[in-house]
């Protein structure tokens, strides 16, 4: 009674397994691409280095950085509007006045004075020249957002891989099982046989206990690969930010479409490879924040203009009112001769960033070389073994047949069928791990190559 519930619960879970929609290798893309909370944060990184890739924050003051801070002179003016101050209020103040003369008819007790202050003014200023500070800034700008570009791709990446690996490991568990399935209706077949031998008195009840034995194990074999690929469907939703209950079910073959070739996968990782151009794109950011640098030794140049207008009235006095109004513009002109040295030591300091960052590149291209050469081994190798275990299913599928016809013939025990049928399992699993193996290194050797993602 127990195996037979176990074989139902088999036979429910595989129905439910065929029942479900399958999830396709472009489905799995497209969703990872939509729904990850990583590749989102990603991709809001790049609206970031977009926003701040505009002309109002090139420029600024004759500062010793190179940092983009939207200072008050660059490639646009600056025009703002002031009307009043801590000290100058905008507005009606009054006045309590007591004065005491020598002639007392002419004291002023308690009276109260009333003033009113009034301006405001329109003040615009360009700098048009900073030692060409601002286009090195600009172009700065531009290979941040290219950074981005490279560091979302490299985001995209590692994501896709880890929800591929939890695809293709799915793959690899259903093959398994179907395997197993087909040993569980061997053994059922083994079981009765024993049986029938076991009652007919050719056989013994080691044979029809062994059988039972044997069958319940493969039941929990089957169970077992169940959970392991339930774990890697809930992992697999994770990823794609969906209901961990959503059942689905994966193609029941895994096909390598790539064939290794170390040459011309080389020279695909120097020229795409994401780390290694996010390194040299690096070295581009800081040989512009050089430039910037530079340009704080030269003088800054620019015009300004203002429009101010002024009303004062006071209650008392010789002067009642005083109003003005009017423009000016000219030219601005100023230059840093010597900052204590701050702008060369700022020079050598950036100098030593370049160089260093010319040997994290030269790290990056030896480390991604070596990547790339382990996953073309591995590439190559798994594909050796997977050719080496389809043999060997191939041998074991016949040997069981063989093994099989043996036993109904009375030739060969139980117990020498056991050891066949084990190792036509024990094939299966290795041809299904082989599989999955070669698929993983596939997936490697075109990550080393910034060919993952295109």
């Amino acid at each position: 009674m127990r195996s037979t519930i176990v074989f139902l619960l088999i036979s429910i879970i595989c129905f439910r397994a065929q029942s479900q929609d399958v999830m396709k290798l472009e489905d799995v893309i497209q969703l990872i691409m939509e729904n990850n909370f990583d590749i989102e944060i990603a991709k809001n990184n790049i609206e970031v280095a977009k926003n701040n890739n505009n002309i109002g924050l090139v420029g600024g003051s004759q500062s010793t950085g190179g940092t983009v801070s939207g200072g008050n002179t660059g490639m646009l003016p600056q025009i703002s509007v002031s009307a009043g101050s801590p000290s100058s209020p905008l507005g009606i103040g009054q006045t309590v006045s007591t004065l005491k003369y020598s002639d007392p008819a002419l004291n002023v007790s308690g009276q109260t004075l009333t003033n009113t202050s009034y301006a405001p003014s329109l003040i615009g200023t360009w700098y048009f020249f900073d030692g060409l500070k601002m286009f090195a800034t600009k172009k700065k700008l531009n290979r941040n957002e290219e950074l981005s570009n490279i560091q979302y791709r490299v985001v995209v990446e590692t994501t896709l891989l880890t929800a591929l690996t939890a695809y293709y490991q799915m793959i690899s568990i259903e093959q398994y099982i179907k395997s197993l399935k087909t040993s569980l209706s061997l053994g059922e077949d083994q079981k009765k046989l024993a049986d029938q031998k076991f009652k007919t008195g050719y056989g013994s009840k080691v044979d029809v206990l062994q059988t039972q034995i044997d069958y319940n194990n493969i039941q929990s074999q089957i169970i077992q690969q169940q959970s392991l690929l339930n774990d890697q469907r809930i992992g697999l939703n994770n990823l794609l930010k969906r209901s961990v209950e959503v059942e689905f079910g994966v193609p029941d073959t895994i096909t390598v479409d790539t064939q290794p070739n170390f040459e011309e996968a080389l020279e695909k990782t120097n020229m795409s490879n994401n780390s290694i151009l996010a390194s040299k794109k690096t070295i581009e950011i800081d040989k512009l924040a050089l430039k910037e640098f530079k340009g704080n030794r030269y003088p800054k140049i620019g015009v300004t203009g203002n429009y101010t207008y002024q009303r004062v009235t006071n209650d008392i006095g010789l002067q009642r009112l005083n109003e003005n109004y009017g423009y000016n513009v000219g030219l601005l002109f100023s230059w840093t001769i010597l900052n204590n040295l701050t702008t060369n030591t700022a020079i050598k300091n950036q100098l030593v960033q370049i160089r260093s960052d010319n040997i994290r590149l030269e790290a990056a291209q030896s480390q991604e070389r070596a990547n790339l050469y382990k996953a073309y081994l591995s590439f190559k190798n798994n594909l050796d073994i997977v050719e080496l275990e389809k043999q060997s299913v191939q041998l074991a599928n016949e040997n069981l047949d063989i093994a099989a016809k043996r036993f109904a013939q009375g030739v060969s025990t139980y117990i020498e069928y056991r050891m066949v049928q084990q190792s036509y399992e024990d094939s299966q699993f290795r041809l299904s791990q082989a599989a999955f193996n070669a698929k993983l290194s596939e997936l490697n050797y075109l990550k080393a190559q910034g060919l993952l993602v295109y």
